[in-house]
């Protein structure tokens, strides 16, 4: 019988294109419509009317298992609904009306959510899920326009059922209205799965994209850190690496206001599984103006101080986010904090980060939607910033 196993779910959005992915139990056809629909006043809610008007329809009449849709020629900032539909010789099966909103455009505020770890926990879990779930549950009471996954968020990236059990399976509600981002952790391990569910710009392993006033670089740290010489650099962090000459070029090519680089290793944490060889990135990215590096691998919560030339520096630093999220692990911090820490907690969390042109909002909130950290960067018409 067909059914649908993962999704349906959002990848990739720009100002005029969305990609829509999902997999069925059998191979079959792939076709999205995309839905427009009148909005409404209804009291106490605003709404909208059922979507019915259909304003774009693609169709891929090859069967496939895993599917994969690109509906462009939309409006930048805009909400839109869609449903998906699979069929083979025997029968038919849809989903939705499901929402999403295209990127916003240059000069307009958006948000996004940061976790990881919703796999790389789970020998620790004593929850039975549950901390994923309310994770998931909570960052879409959020409504951000997308998030980021900062690795880890299977056990086993070989093990195919781990891709349902710790992923797509408590994220079906929030990851079938936000597109999202992952970077690959140790857990994932380069597995074909994660390259088969995912739709990033090739290689895939790292990629960049720009959404609104902001450039975001992902990066494969696993790469730069082989496992067989973790936690010590392999060599690679240096021009005439592919990756690292990536870095350069997306850094120095974008005139995107505000710079977030993110991957899964971390090289400042006050706690366990710290890389301090990924500090060889750090040069690099303080030259061309990062704000914030955003990892994971350590399940704590860590902000730290400003970073700029190892040491702390309110004008020109990097602040760097530790949001091992979907777990808690106190027990892999330090006695005492480390110089370059400002803030931390061992606590299962994600991030909540709105941004503007002029200004960027970092939220940490736990799973049961309590707020523990706050900070802002507010940043001029030079470039200069500020910190509250």
């Amino acid at each position: 019988m067909l059914t649908i196993i993962k999704g349906p779910y959002l990848q990739w959005p720009t100002e005029q294109t969305i990609t829509i992915m999902w997999e069925t139990s059998e191979p079959a056809s792939s076709a999205v419509d995309i839905l427009m629909a009148e909005r409404i006043h209804s009291g106490y809610h605003g709404n909208f009317k059922k979507p019915e008007r259909v304003v774009k329809s693609v169709n891929e009449q090859a069967l496939s298992l895993i599917h994969q849709i690109t509906v462009s020629d939309l409006e930048p900032g805009t909400l839109y609904f869609y449903n998906i539909r699979s069929t083979n010789d025997q029968y038919e099966i849809e989903s939705g009306p499901h929402p999403f909103k295209t990127a916003a455009r240059s000069g307009e505020p958006f948000s996004f959510t940061v976790t990881s770890e919703t796999g790389g926990y789970s020998s620790f879990d004593q929850s039975n899920g549950q901390i994923n779930r309310n994770i998931f549950s909570q960052m879409q009471k959020y409504r951000p326009d997308f998030a980021l996954f900062i690795g880890d968020i299977v056990d086993d990236g070989h093990h195919y059922d781990d891709w349902e059990k710790y992923f797509f399976g408590p994220g079906k509600s929030f990851l079938t209205s936000t597109p999202f981002y992952s970077c690959l952790g140790n857990h994932e391990d380069h597995a074909s799965w994660y390259y088969d569910f995912f739709a990033y710009a090739p290689p895939k392993s790292y990629y960049s994209f720009e959404y609104g006033d902001a450039c975001f670089i992902c990066l494969d740290s696993t790469d730069f850190i082989d496992s067989d010489t973790y936690p010590n650099c392999s060599g690679k962090m240096e021009i005439g690496n592919e990756q690292y000459d990536f870095l350069v070029h997306q850094l120095r090519s974008t005139s995107a206001k505000w710079k977030i680089v993110y991957f899964h290793y971390p090289p400042y944490v006050s706690g366990g599984y710290e890389v301090e060889d990924l500090r060889k990135l750090c040069p690099v990215m303080e030259q061309y103006g990062v704000d914030v590096v955003l990892n994971s691998h350590t399940i704590v919560y860590e902000r730290s101080h400003p970073i700029c030339n190892g040491k702390v520096d309110f004008d020109n630093g990097i602040v760097y986010m530790v949001a091992g999220g979907a777990g808690a692990m106190p027990e892999w911090f330090l006695p005492k904090r480390s110089w370059h820490t400002a803030q931390s907690l061992a606590e299962p969390h994600f991030l909540h980060i709105v941004m503007t042109s002029s200004s960027l909002e970092l939220q940490a909130i736990d799973e049961h939607r309590k707020l523990f950290d706050k900070f802002h960067i507010f940043k001029d018409s030079a470039g200069n910033r500020t910190y509250s």
